[in-house]
């Protein structure tokens, strides 16, 4: 992909444009910002354009013999590492990094997609990088002669994932890169990465991706209009999260079944909602944050309906009178409370506590913010 193909991030492309139009590459590049927003995108399409032979205008012409190997991702100067299990086989690694070769946008990682035929909830395992992995993966084909491009390239997903020696390791790699060795690291967490790592890269910036950009390229995935402007709204500036949202055929279901743990709660009925929580918690704890990111979604549209009135701002807009009606019978509740609550049963959830419980605690809180108990909202501390 050309780097012009780079969805909603201007400012990026013109940067990288600039950088190989003057020939001013630097040895190494860190690309930072929210989950979602291109970051792999571009380091992708970076990589191409430093090994297109027919660049245009600092940008690939996708159509040289090296665009085409890189395209199909098989281009021998171009290596792409992803933090993995413990137990990750080197074909199911193989085939993640295909997939992000075929639609960088795309969930392919191990915490967006913890299993690639879809079966299974997420795993408990950690992905990181190895010291071991970073000279199989890293060190060693980094050290060898270009085979046949204009760069050596490495592209290091989710660079915030290495351990303490594998961090130290790739340090000294890139302390002595080596003639037209280029390494882009991308990450969301700035902060987790050695400050000697930081130091020896440029930095770029990427903001999370504008609504209608998001729109347009759900759109441009033949999502209908009504459900694209209903995904970018859901999606926090995240194309990978509209994407695994649209994905979901159950999504719009399971919203139901938010709707439902809402005015069961109201109710306060205990035997009705533990029913639903049971419902609820049965496909795990992955689904159960997915619901509760649904819900506070729709509590945070009731919010803005109750202080703000605009509809633009409002993510449900499928739902947009059940939520005015809601909202209207609803004059005294307490919607910041709610909305913290839920916050935190997020969190506990996190934290691996029993999932059931922490939901019946919840739908206790939002019955008591539902009716404007403000002092009686119950704390949800139940890690202990």
């Amino acid at each position: 992909m050309p780097l012009s193909s780079i969805i909603g991030q201007h400012r990026v492309q013109d940067s990288l444009t600039r950088a190989l139009s003057s020939g001013r590459v630097a040895h190494a590049y860190l690309f930072h910002g929210p989950d979602g927003c291109g970051k792999a995108a571009a380091a992708l399409a970076f990589s191409q354009a430093l090994q297109c032979i027919q660049s245009q205008d600092g940008d690939a012409c996708g159509a040289c013999m090296a665009c085409q190997k890189t395209q199909r991702g098989v281009h021998p100067d171009i290596h792409v590492l992803m933090p993995v299990r413990k137990d990750t086989k080197d074909e199911e690694r193989g085939r993640r990094i295909q997939l992000l070769w075929e639609d960088p946008y795309q969930p392919a990682d191990f915490q967006s997609l913890p299993s690639l035929d879809g079966k299974g909830g997420a795993s408990n395992k950690q992905t990181l990088y190895s010291r071991e992995m970073v000279v199989e993966w890293l060190r060693r084909p980094m050290s060898y002669h270009r085979a046949e491009g204009q760069y050596r390239i490495a592209i290091l997903l989710a660079a915030d994932k290495m351990r303490e020696e594998a961090a130290n390791a790739f340090l000294k790699l890139l302390e002595e890169p080596g003639d037209r060795s280029v390494f882009i690291l991308v990450t969301t967490r700035v902060d987790h990465l050695l400050p000697t790592i930081l130091s020896r890269c440029q930095q770029i910036r990427f903001d999370p991706l504008d609504r209608s950009a998001i729109e347009q390229a759900m759109q441009a995935r033949h999502a209908e209009p009504r459900l694209a402007a209903m995904l970018a709204r859901m999606s926090g500036g995240s194309l990978r999260r509209a994407i695994a949202l649209a994905a979901d055929q159950d999504m719009m279901a399971v919203r139901d079944d938010v709707m439902e743990f809402l005015r069961k709660s109201y109710q306060g009925r205990g035997d009705t909602v533990v029913s639903l929580v049971d419902h609820m918690a049965r496909p795990g704890r992955e689904a159960v944050k997915f619901q509760l990111d649904l819900l506070l979604a729709i509590l945070r549209d009731m919010l803005l309906m109750q202080k703000v009135g605009d509809r633009e701002l409002i993510v449900n807009i499928d739902q947009i009178q059940a939520l005015e009606k809601f909202a209207a019978n609803l004059p005294e509740a307490r919607l910041d409370l709610m909305v913290q609550a839920v916050e935190q049963t997020i969190g506990l959830v996190e934290r691996n506590v029993n999932v059931r419980l922490a939901l019946i605690a919840l739908s206790r809180s939002l019955y008591a913010g539902m009716h404007g108990m403000s002092d009686t909202v119950p704390k949800l501390d139940l890690a202990g």
